[in-house]
């Protein structure tokens, strides 16, 4: 019986060339950069979402502004949608980062069960994604449901 390349890959284990070796780890540098850059506008989001009210009270006591009630409402649900994403982002870059970390410091010291564990965050990272990208489109087609449904009722 022949033997797929999956059944071949699966039975024999996977070396790393020199340029494999190179493109992981520049990946691994990148990610641990990209990592560390997006835990930094994480916690600006949540800086800006536990400041978003008072900024906006005291925007909204200027002159010429008229008092609306709403608007406060709003303030307090644009402060909760800034600290959810920021949460949600400053996790996703912790991951990024942990990804970076470990598999530069497992080519580094040629330790497999360091890589594996790095290649195991990028792949939770990437489940992560999945799933909020799976959430955005069924929010797309409820939107895109509802203005349909909408403009029939019209």
């Amino acid at each position: 019986m022949e033997q797929t390349p999956n059944q071949n890959y699966l039975s024999n284990d996977l070396t790393l060339d020199a340029v494999a070796n190179a493109h992981l780890k520049e990946t691994a540098m990148w990610g641990k950069f990209l990592g560390i850059t997006g835990m930094v506008v994480s916690v600006l989001f949540i800086f800006f979402g536990f400041f978003a009210g008072a900024f906006f009270s005291k925007l909204s006591e200027m002159p010429g502004t008229g008092a609306n009630p709403f608007a406060e409402m709003g303030v307090g649900i644009l402060s909760g949608i800034y600290i959810v994403m920021g949460i949600i982002s400053l996790i996703l870059s912790w991951i990024m980062y942990k990804f970076g970390n470990k598999t530069q410091l497992g080519l580094k010291t040629n330790d497999q069960t360091t890589m594996n564990t790095g290649l195991a965050n990028l792949k939770i990272l990437f489940r992560i994604y999945g799933i909020i990208v799976i959430i955005y489109l069924g929010f797309v087609a409820l939107a895109l449901l509802f203005s349909i449904i909408g403009t029939m009722m019209n």
